[in-house]
């Protein structure tokens, strides 16, 4: 220890001595340790740390998939939900909940708060107990049970005023009042839910916007939890819920989880961040990459300084110092640098969670659990100790195998510092262009990726478009009638403001993903009932919804004031489900049921399609029913204007509470932001692998300057020989140039090969595009070719202007 301390103490001197060697290397050493520290402080918090709740790894997802539609990660109904409580023999329990909001008031402003339905049982699947109060009762959980509610611990604080007295108390909920019986953790998540709820509801079967009837009759819309049993397998729960599934087509046939249907167990984890897996691993393979390139360079540059200190080194070896010392001695040099550069990469990395609060919602669950743990310190300090053997480990070995006595007897001119050292630089040189061919291909790839995925269009314009979410409360609202003539009068008030061109109300914006799925049966179909006629999505709106979102009408008329309750049921379709089912015929004046009331409506229009789950999703069968024949409570209220976009929400808040003072709305935002919303994660794929490829291009632009530049300056008696033996300064430059570009195009084409089969691990992560399009590859390999050329020219036009007079004297 007492030789290493010294070793160290020499390694900081030598350091000191050589300030811009220094700084250069650890400013590398800190962007490429600092990206990896990020990079895997986001693994480690997405990927590898378990779920929050007690054994965790036991808990499940419940899904129903529908594999002749191609439909997947459905939710379950809450017919099927009791009958697995019932029968099932690997899931100790089952549990499950419903996202919704309820309006608060009493606090002067209505407030809409993000909350959930859940079943009594929920907490104790996850194994959660409140720090105050208690969960859910039984009995609560019964049709007319108490009207009941659990709180999160940052609505305690924020609503409650954190006093330690406040289960038992009252707080007026969605026109009723609901007696707080429990405040949950303060370390508790619910990242299933985007925003997670404050407010948590017992009676999951009474889904507000949906018929008492259709709940209890199979409608799918619950989104299910379990807990294996502690000797219960993944594989063992499918197989029992594949014979409960069985049964319960048997005994129910015409219920909606009928024999299309299946259920699926996958782990909760998965659920969550199995989309995320490929694309946060491409990204650190990338920061890896940059590290590896800026290793290399800090190698070049150790390789460079040998020749400086190999008289330093022959003297030691004189005076009895042994090789493997030598090497010792380097190396601990070597890792005083690297370490040095990973504790200013670990405070680079100690901003990654506040940056990650900017990203938009639903990016990346469990952003605010990223941080920098124990783990993910000493995962720092092993690249940063790896990353100082790797960068130190050449250069030592062959600094310390030099012969001393020709170094001693060496005179006035600096020596090269020999073939291997040479051959060494050449090689780090052709890794770096390698590398960063293939890390800039791949940046290519993505962003072409991207590029095409902007350019789909969505099927409206999102231009100057406004939307406002809300939920008229149960308790006020009980009667479709109602609900109908509240968003009439909305939709009229906000439409007569200054500077508004149209507004409407939707049950489901487009390309958020969530919809109200119905069976149906189209005119001239064999109608076999509900669970094994086809799937279409519903979208209830008022008549200027469609003008409002410009979705073009291609056939028939849209909505009007005539299309209201009583009057005769009708419907307009989009394009693709005229094309498909409706083939070679005009849909106009035909019918189309839902297979579970079997009401013929006409369809009176066609219009074109909209995405449904973002622009990398095709489009689906979708049909619109006026809102006054089919009311839902839960709409989102959409408006065009040019008007400045805060004064109009001022405006629309001051409309809707004058037609009710109690009723909030939430979730205002501009339509361009819901469609950047749904591409945030392939947006940041791509914005982070072209940071990182521009920065391996700097690095190795950096690099080959770097080796030529000492070449040159190795070679400044021989230039000086030539010159003065008649060689133009031309032939100069290109013999420096040259040198270089051979070096560049040999790893050229190994990159070229090596991106060719490493892309393809990207390829699930492209739209409209191939790992192998010939216009990414072409570009790539012209950017890398012209930043090599620069970087060789440098140097080149160095040793092209040399003076052989000045040259030869100083020789």
């Amino acid at each position: 220890m007492q030789t290493l301390w010294q070793d160290v103490c020499y390694g900081m001197r030598v350091l000191f001595r050589g300030p811009g060697f220094a700084i250069v290397a650890v400013l590398t050493l800190a962007l490429g340790i600092g990206a990896n520290t990020a990079m895997f402080s986001i693994i480690d918090a997405v990927l590898l740390n378990p779920l929050p709740y007690k054994d965790s790894g036991r808990l499940v997802a419940l899904q129903t998939e529908n594999r002749a539609q191609g439909l997947t990660a459905l939710p379950i109904s809450y017919t099927k939900l009791l009958r697995v409580q019932e029968q099932s023999h690997t899931l100790q329990s089952v549990g499950a909940y419903l996202p919704t909001s309820a309006t608060l008031t009493g606090r002067g402003t209505p407030e809409q708060i993000n909350a959930a339905l859940a079943t009594a049982n929920l907490f104790d699947v996850l194994g959660i107990t409140p720090a105050q109060g208690r969960s859910f009762l039984p009995e609560e959980d019964q049709p007319g049970g108490a009207n009941v509610v659990v709180v999160s611990d940052a609505f305690w604080r924020s609503h409650l005023d954190g006093v330690h007295d406040a289960v038992g108390k009252s707080i007026p909920l969605d026109g009723r009042s609901a007696t707080v019986v429990g405040v949950l953790p303060r370390n508790f998540r619910f990242p299933f839910q985007q925003p997670e709820p404050d407010l948590w509801q017992p009676r999951a079967f009474e889904n507000p916007g949906m018929d008492p009837i259709r709940v209890r009759t199979g409608a799918s819309y619950l989104l299910s939890i379990g807990r294996l049993r502690a000797d219960a397998t993944v594989e063992r729960a499918q197989s029992d819920l594949n014979t409960i599934n069985t049964a319960y087509q048997r005994d129910f046939p015409g219920f909606a989880d009928s024999t299309n249907f299946i259920l699926k167990v996958i782990p909760l984890k998965e659920t969550l961040v199995g989309s995320l897996r490929l694309p946060l691993l491409v990204l650190l393979t990338a920061v890896g990459f940059v590290l590896l390139i800026g290793c290399a360079n800090i190698a070049s540059l150790l390789l460079a300084r040998a020749t400086a200190r190999r008289k330093e080194i022959a003297v030691r070896q004189a005076l009895g110092a042994s090789g493997l010392r030598l090497t010792r001695q380097l190396l601990t040099e070597s890792l005083v640098l690297s370490l040095l550069g990973g504790f200013l990469g670990v405070l680079l990395a100690a901003g990654t969670g506040k940056l990650l609060h900017l990203l938009p919602a639903r990016t990346l669950p469990r952003a605010g659990d990223v941080h920098l743990d124990a783990t993910v310190l000493c995962f720092s300090l092993l690249v940063s100790l790896v990353t100082g053997i790797t960068f130190g480990f050449v250069p030592a070995v062959q600094m310390s195998r030099r012969n001393f006595h020709e170094t001693l007897k060496e005179g006035g001119r600096a020596s090269s510092t020999g073939q291997k050292g040479r051959r060494s630089r050449a090689a780090l040189v052709v890794a770096q262009v390698a590398v960063a061919m293939v890390l800039v291909t791949s940046a290519g790839v993505l962003v072409k990726s991207f590029a095409n995925l902007m350019r789909v269009d969505p099927g409206f314009d999102a231009s100057d478009v406004m939307t406002f979410s809300m939920n008229l409360p149960p308790a006020r609202y009980p009667e479709p009638a109602k609900q109908a003539e509240f968003y009439r009068r909305l939709v009229e008030s906000v439409e007569a403001l200054p500077g508004v061109q149209s507004a409407g109300v939707v049950n489901f914006l487009p390309m958020i993903g969530a919809t109200r799925f119905k069976f149906f049966c189209p005119e001239g179909a064999v109608c076999q009932g509900v669970g094994k006629d086809p799937i279409i999505a519903l979208r209830q709106v008022t008549p200027d919804y469609l003008k409002t979102m410009r979705i073009p009408l291609l056939r028939g008329r849209q909505f009007d004031q005539h299309d209201i309750d009583g009057a005769k049921p009708v419907a307009i379709i989009n394009q693709w489900t005229a094309n498909h089912f409706f083939p070679n015929q005009d849909p106009l004046g035909k019918h189309l049921a839902q297979s579970r009331e079997m009401i013929p409506m006409e369809i009176v229009g066609v219009v074109g399609d909209t995405r449904f789950q973002g622009l990398s999703t095709p489009s689906f069968q979708e049909f619109y029913l006026p809102q006054a024949q089919s009311p839902f409570a839960a709409m989102t209220l959409v408006v065009r204007s040019q008007s400045d976009q805060q004064s109009l929400v001022e405006a629309v808040r001051r409309r809707t509470l004058e037609l009710d003072a109690d009723l909030p709305f939430s979730d205002v935002a501009s339509m361009a932001s819901v469609i950047s919303a749904s591409t945030a994660q392939p947006r940041l794929t791509a914005q982070l692998t072209t940071f990182f490829g521009a920065l391996a291009l700097l690095l190795t632009a950096i690099g080959i300057y770097g080796v030529l530049a000492y070449s040159v300056a190795q070679r400044r008696h021989e230039m000086g020989v030539r010159m003065a033996l008649g060689a133009p300064a031309t032939d100069i430059l290109m013999l420096v140039v040259g040198q270089g570009m051979r070096l560049v195009l040999i790893g050229l084409v190994l990159g070229f090969v090596t991106s060719l089969a490493s892309t393809r691990l990207i390829e699930s992560l492209l739209f409209g595009t191939s790992v192998r399009d010939p216009f990414t590859l072409a570009t790539v390999t012209l950017l890398l070719t012209m930043v090599a050329l620069l970087a060789c020219y440098l140097p080149a036009r160095r040793a092209s202007r040399v003076d052989p007079l000045i040259v030869l004297r100083c020789e």
